[in-house]
């Protein structure tokens, strides 16, 4: 396996304001760091399809090969479901959205465009919890008790994926599908999706921190289920955050291998490896850093996230000889000087 930068962490989407870099400049970083690949993020400001136009697409190849890496995913957030208005086409944009995807993998000369199934906001529809077993999709109805409403986003979904899957497999690109809310719940529902979609262009993005458990011999079914599937995976992890009473309030990322990070790495490095997994292991910052001192983070802190990331996943998969690239960890320790430096006091 090797080690990919994905530059969502330099969007500004969550840092604070003037927080951000251009395309680039975070693809630069990846190499100044030590990874092996970057991961493009499709949308603005960063790599939205329609904003990369021939000359840049091929200046950012050119940019990849000066730079040695390798040319990663092209990551996007989709929602495949069909709008609550019958002259609403929210799908067919995203099934066209999709196939810009591709093109710019193959005019970059990436193999996998990231997709999800549905994602509304963190992870669920305002009705979810109106649901009678299964997530609702609209208010409470006899449709909701009958999951009605549930398996007609499920077909929506299926239908809308099965599409983009057969544009990736004429251009031979692979659709790797994150487990993600709301659609595909858990593990075993991206399975079945994927076995009723029937296209095997489309195939899995396995992420740790989505797993339903984190025991061992959970990580390892989970991760053998996905043999001769999983085609790229993101690295972060997820710290659950509780009351003095132990009541779970909510979430926050934390690097690997921090000491808030409750996420079984080794296992997973191990499982994956175990399946014959040659694929990426992608770093990605997608939720508000918030610093010690409460401010909203700078490119600093994303650098050194992704700087301490790099150094503990890559030191797993070198301790269990799975490590398939050619970069050095002394490039990252380097980086690790300059980056991490004394910080400015802020008023």
């Amino acid at each position: 396996m090797r080690f990919s930068l994905d530059v969502i962490g330099y969007g500004g989407y969550f840092t604070a304001p003037g927080e951000s870099l251009p395309l680039e400049e975070a693809v630069r970083r990846a190499a100044k760091f030590g990874y092996d690949a970057a991961c493009l993020y499709a949308h603005r400001p960063l790599g939205f399809p329609l904003d990369l136009s021939a000359d840049r697409r091929k200046a950012l190849a050119n940019l990849f090969a000066e730079l040695d890496l390798e040319m990663g995913a092209i990551v996007a957030c989709t929602n495949f479901q069909e709008g609550n208005h019958v002259l609403l086409y929210p799908q067919e944009k995203e099934i066209l959205y999709v196939r810009e995807c591709i093109r710019l993998a193959k005019d970059l000369g990436s193999k996998i465009v990231r997709v999800l199934a549905a994602f509304y906001g963190y992870f669920q529809n305002p009705y979810a919890g109106m649901g009678y077993g299964f997530p609702a999709f609209e208010s409470r109805s006899r449709r909701v008790s009958r999951c009605e409403d549930w398996l007609e986003a499920w077909h929506q979904v299926r239908a809308g994926l099965r599409e983009a899957a057969l544009y990736a497999q004429d251009e031979g690109i692979t659709l790797a599908l994150q487990t993600h809310p709301e659609i595909t719940g858990n593990n075993a529902e991206t399975l079945q999706l994927i076995a009723e979609v029937g296209v095997p262009s489309l195939k899995v993005g396995l992420d740790l921190p989505l797993l339903e458990s984190q025991e061992p011999d959970f990580i390892r079914k989970t991760v053998e289920s996905m043999r001769g599937l999983m085609v790229y995976s993101h690295t972060i992890s997820l710290k659950k955050n509780y009351t003095v009473g132990g009541a779970y309030y909510g979430w926050e990322e934390v690097t690997p291998g921090s000491p808030d990070d409750p996420l079984n790495w080794e296992v997973f490095i191990q499982a994956v490896r175990d399946i014959g997994y040659d694929g990426l292991l992608s770093a990605e910052q997608c939720s508000p850093v918030v610093t010690k001192d409460h401010r909203l983070g700078t490119i600093q802190d994303i650098d050194e996230r992704y700087i301490e990331s790099l150094e503990y996943l890559k030191g797993l998969a070198i301790k269990h000889r799975c490590y398939t690239g050619h970069k050095d960890l002394a490039i990252t320790a380097e980086a690790r000087k300059e980056v991490f430096r004394p910080r400015q006091d802020v008023a």
